[in-house]
């Protein structure tokens, strides 16, 4: 009795307290698992809850969330969410404070331990401690953002999301799924226009799903070396770039497929519609893949097709990659690259002799924090079309309406037994999957679903789901 009488009155202390909330509206989310006692301690570091790509206003504004938990063991945690704009920077924090109530007699004691620099240990250099700090305290930190994707100067500070990489050659389209939706890490995202460093006609783009351990990173330089020559006015826009993308640490001793190899993209970029709000260009690659570890061969192909973009909002890309030696993998560095098995691996390999289509199409709606993907895929041998895949994903990192955040997945797969033609398939559920993480807020109760649907090829239904009910305090 007087346990549920102490937790009572912490609930009330909470709700008390004199920090500001948003309104019913814009309500909180729950507290990450990690925060409460017996949470997944041992999983990958949550640095923060929400990701979001805000908008950024120009001018100076400030609002906050706060959330908070408690259990009935004497644990308690409050998080305050602040996020504001100074000019193009957009900043989001998320600033913990944990603590512990007693019943008898009835107290309250705050667990600043996270707010404290670890320890230097015995022997540790001065950088490799303060590379410690920084990760520490890079925990408070949600996002940090200044410009828009391809501005001249674009900097991101948080978790990768809808990241294509130049023309799309080694990364196209990818999303940090290593934590889970309502988390981030800090990753970084890098695009700049050498002119602001004085260097004319050239630019550089960088990416990392983790400044202190990544498993993803990836740059593309380019120039543009007709653009001084106004004689060659039709083809003075002329781009040519290089690109490299690595997995640069063990990510698993068992998983050792997964590791070791190395891409490399040389492209040649012609503009071919150059307007204030839309670009296209065509574009030609060869690529380069250095052999895994245990393997002696690397591979080579090229790669053909269209992309382009406007602004932010909009961007796609359409190709043709054929192999030409070797044993070479499309999409090696896709969104759950980490979680891929060696039969997952195997299935990504373009076997000499087939050409492999796509065509991938992007919305990102950045006032909201939706993000939404679809991509066709199909092989060509000897003129026949044949395994067809299509995908389409929508993700939300912010609240909208009750969805406090949103991963959903659809794929349909056309193997070579089905006959099935693309859009004649499209309107069946044969060969589907359909899967969801999502969190629902319904004051004062938090849902943390997982749904799984899987369809086999006679269409017969296969279902998983995951529940947890939290309820919120504030």
């Amino acid at each position: 009795m007087l346990k549920r009488l102490g937790l009572l009155l912490l609930m009330i202390l909470l709700a008390t307290l004199p920090l500001s909330a948003e309104s019913e509206g814009d309500s909180v989310t729950p507290v990450e698992e990690s925060m409460i006692p017996g949470g997944p301690e041992n999983q990958a570091p949550s640095y923060s809850t929400t990701d979001g790509s805000w908008p950024i206003t120009g001018t100076e504004g400030s609002t906050g969330l706060l959330e908070g938990v408690a259990t009935s063991d004497g644990f308690f945690a409050l998080s305050y969410m602040p996020d504001f704009s100074i000019g193009r920077f957009t900043f989001q924090f998320d600033v913990k404070i944990k603590g512990a109530y007693e019943t008898e007699p009835f107290g309250v004691s705050l667990d600043f331990s996270d707010w404290k620099a670890p320890a230097r240990s015995e022997g540790q250099s001065l950088d490799e401690y303060t590379v410690d700090v920084l990760k520490h305290y890079s925990r408070f930190i949600r996002t940090i953002q200044y410009g828009e994707r391809y501005d001249s100067l674009y900097l991101r500070f948080g978790k990768l999301l809808g990241i294509t990489l130049g023309d799309g050659a080694l990364v196209n389209g990818y999303f940090d799924h290593s934590v889970a939706i309502r988390s981030t890490r800090p990753g970084l995202e890098l695009m700049l226009d050498g002119r602001l460093l004085g260097i004319p006609n050239a630019g550089f783009q960088f990416i990392t799903n983790d400044v202190f351990k990544p498993t993803l990173t990836a740059w593309r330089l380019f120039s543009r070396p007709l653009s001084e020559y106004p004689e060659y006015e039709a083809i003075a826009d002329l781009q040519i770039g290089l690109s490299f993308a690595q997995s640069p640490r063990l990510l698993d001793e068992q998983q050792r497929q997964l590791l070791g190899r190395k891409l490399i993209a040389m492209d040649v970029s012609l503009p071919v519609v150059s307007w204030g709000w839309f670009n296209m260009d065509f574009f030609t690659d060869i690529l380069i893949q250095t052999p895994e570890i245990g393997e002696s061969k690397p591979a080579f192909g090229y790669r053909y097709g269209l992309w382009g973009h406007t602004k932010s909002f909009f961007i796609f890309n359409t190709s043709v990659t054929v192999p030409t030696f070797g044993k070479y993998y499309a999409e090696y560095f896709s969104s759950n690259f980490e979680k891929r098995t060696a039969q997952d691996l195997e299935k990504l390999v373009i076997e000499l002799g087939t050409s492999r289509l796509d065509a991938m199409l992007g919305l990102n709606f950045v006032r909201e924090g939706v993000y939404l993907r679809a991509k066709m895929i199909s092989n060509y041998t000897s003129g026949d079309y044949h395994d067809y895949r299509f995908i389409a994903n929508a993700r939300i990192d912010k609240r909208l309406f009750n969805i406090v955040s949103l991963d959903l997945s659809y794929e349909k797969l056309y193997p070579t037994t089905t006959g099935e033609r693309f859009f004649e398939g499209l309107r069946t559920l044969n060969n589907v999957t359909l899967s969801a993480t999502a969190v629902v807020k319904v004051k004062p109760y938090s849902f943390d679903l997982g749904l799984s649907i899987l369809y086999d090829e006679q269409a017969q239904v296969t279902y998983k789901l995951d529940t947890a009910v939290r309820i919120s305090i504030l």
